[in-house]
């Protein structure tokens, strides 16, 4: 665990830092410069490209992560072809993609014409940007698997923001209307993607070998096999976590404009995400060595002090913006109104999602992978009807509904299984002391008076939750890896 957290430290601030780029982004720039159905267009298009990317992989992804150690512990790096196996598929998705993709434009003019017109007469640029999401995806896993998390989590979390509010400022002074504006946003990943490329290729970290070593030969069946069912798990589970923007996009009234509103409740919700977004990076390439290894004791500590720090942090966040969502609101203004609830309902289904843990990664690099695509199918079997529903029903509220319900059976579904297979489950009295200092400090802090300056509730507020429940945490020594981060801290500051 050392070795994660020293690797995370980079990944945790770029990807803060990142997200602070983000909240201008989304809070602030996007708001005053664009209307939201302009908001709701680069939500749309992102969460399209996403579920494409997903399927363009043809299971390339997984498969790099699952098989690196047996090709880096047999192989030599001038016969390792994997970055070739992994590569193969991936163009093969882009040439399909481009064939197949301007078929389906007659169905997309049907199903969002009438409440999202912008978003059809857009539609083109789903293509340059999901073939950006293809291949970033594709160097960023072998940048895991090269230990450099942190290179790729700073270009993605961090330089792709930027290059949002550059294009977002361009627009606002005047420099580009809406149509370059929106071309080039579907062009962000073009940059990241050039470094990330560059520095793998130039470290040996891709080589292209393509022939087929004595390690595909042996294992190009079972190679097969879990490509194929993980490719349909983790479409499923795409698809479960980005069909609720584009539901509401053909289903709601407001379509575009409430898929603004939920876009901004989503990155709200999605800053808890942070800290799962780094131990995926940093801690993947550890349980599949510890799964190669067959060592239960080490995957357990992993699979438990990974759960105690997301709940954490997970708790501290989402306490953080419950406190200040009400100044949020009147900050966006009217259309903005239902911000509020959203962000409760959705950011109580995340909490659920992050304290169980990196359980994905312990069933998907197991010899049990097969139940990733079960749940996953789950999922999606829960999510999409879900939503449709509860957004027909309910409007913008049906999807943090839908996505509460799913998230709880899903999550819950893989505890039991992984207990059931392994006698392990990550929870100690330690999350329920985190879970009480955690309500107890958001009820205390929430009783302070409004001061009638909107940036000095902010300030005062998240500055004094912020340092009643850290200290808290630390005091009653609740989780040893934040102690031992804490400690790190001061010995470098000379407290």
């Amino acid at each position: 665990m050392d070795s994660i957290r020293r690797n995370s430290i980079v990944s945790v601030a770029s990807t803060y830092a990142g997200f602070i780029v983000g909240a201008v982004n989304i809070l602030i720039l996007f708001p005053h410069y664009f209307t939201p159905e302009q908001i709701g267009l680069t939500r749309t298009l992102l969460d399209v490209a996403l579920v494409l990317s997903t399927l363009c992989t043809l299971g390339s992804i997984p498969l790099t992560l699952k098989f690196h150690p047996l090709y880096r512990d047999h192989l030599p790096r001038r016969e390792n072809d994997l970055p070739f196996l992994s590569l193969l598929p991936a163009v093969t998705g882009a040439v399909l993609l481009l064939v197949l993709l301007p078929h389906f434009k007659p169905w997309i003019l049907r199903k969002f014409g009438a409440r999202s017109p912008l978003f059809v007469s857009h539609f083109d640029l789903v293509i340059p940007l999901t073939l950006g999401i293809l291949f970033f995806t594709l160097f960023e896993a072998h940048a895991w698997t090269q230990r450099r998390a942190a290179l790729s989590n700073t270009l993605k979390e961090l330089m792709l923001r930027l290059l949002t509010t550059a294009l977002i400022v361009a627009f606002g002074i005047g420099w580009i209307g809406f149509k370059p504006f929106i071309d080039l946003y579907a062009w962000n990943y073009a940059l990241p993607l050039a470094l990330l490329a560059i520095v793998l290729v130039r470290s040996g970290g891709f080589p292209i070998v393509p022939r087929f070593s004595r390690v595909t030969r042996r294992l190009w069946k079972r190679m097969a096999s879990f490509s194929l069912f993980i490719l349909a798990g983790a479409l499923l589970n795409v698809v479960a976590r980005t069909n609720d923007t584009i539901i509401l996009a053909s289903q709601s009234s407001g379509g575009l404009s409430d898929a603004a509103v939920f876009t901004i409740a989503t990155y709200l919700v999605t800053v808890m995400d942070v800290p799962q977004r780094t131990l995926i990076s940093t801690a993947t390439p550890y349980i599949s060595d510890a799964w190669k290894m067959r060592d239960l004791t080490r995957i357990g500590s992993l699979y438990h002090k990974t759960s105690l720090t997301l709940m954490i942090t997970g708790i501290g966040i989402f306490s953080v913006v419950l406190l200040n969502i009400r100044d949020a609101e009147r900050f966006l203004g009217p259309a903005y109104a239902s911000l509020g609830m959203v962000v409760l309902v959705s950011g109580i289904g995340k909490l659920v999602d992050l304290s169980t843990g990196l359980n994905s990664q312990v069933l998907l690099l197991s010899k049990h992978w097969r139940l990733d695509f079960l749940t996953n199918l789950l999922l999606v079997a829960l999510s999409i009807p879900l939503n449709y529903w509860l957004t027909r029903r309910f409007g913008l509220m049906g999807p943090a509904y839908g996505n509460l319900i799913a998230l709880t059976v899903y999550n819950g579904t893989r505890f039991l299984m992984i207990w059931r297979l392994f006698r392990l489950q990550p929870f100690t009295r330690r999350h329920l002391a985190a879970l009480g200092a955690g309500a107890a400090c958001l009820a205390a802090v929430g009783l302070l008076p409004d001061t009638g300056n909107l940036y000095a509730n902010v300030a005062m507020r998240s500055l004094l939750f912020s340092l009643l429940f850290g200290w808290l945490i630390v005091s009653f020594r609740v989780s040893d890896d934040i102690n031992a981060l804490f400690l790190s801290l001061r010995q470098r500051l000379g407290w």
